[in-house]
């Protein structure tokens, strides 16, 4: 529930990010006094930077989200694991408790 909850929190913060930055995008456009060519040039490179940003943060979230899974995940085999492990070493110590008794009345036969 809680990865769930983290991952809504992330596309909103992406979702706010990308809104925020057209807006300034815009307000950019519409107030910059430069010549046309150098302001598409900075503004690509600026898109580019904060494209780049915004993949590497949503990377970093998704990547938390499926390491916690995993983790949960590899925790449930782990134990299931140990139980099943646990049973088994009952298993031999019940069969070497009954080993010795078989030769001892064997051997007083």
């Amino acid at each position: 529930m809680k990865s769930e909850s983290l991952t809504g929190i992330a596309r909103a913060a992406a979702w706010g990010v990308v809104v925020g930055g057209g807006v300034g995008f815009a307000l950019g456009m519409l107030l910059a006094p430069e010549e046309g060519r150098k302001l598409r040039r900075r503004l690509a490179f600026q898109l580019e930077h904060i494209s780049g940003n915004i993949g590497d943060y949503l990377d970093g979230m998704s990547s938390t989200a499926v390491s916690s899974a995993a983790r949960e995940k590899g925790e449930a085999v782990i134990a299931d694991v140990e139980e099943r492990a646990e049973a088994i070493r009952q298993e031999i110590d019940d069969i070497l408790e009954s080993f010795p008794t078989r030769q001892q009345s064997t051997s007083n036969n």
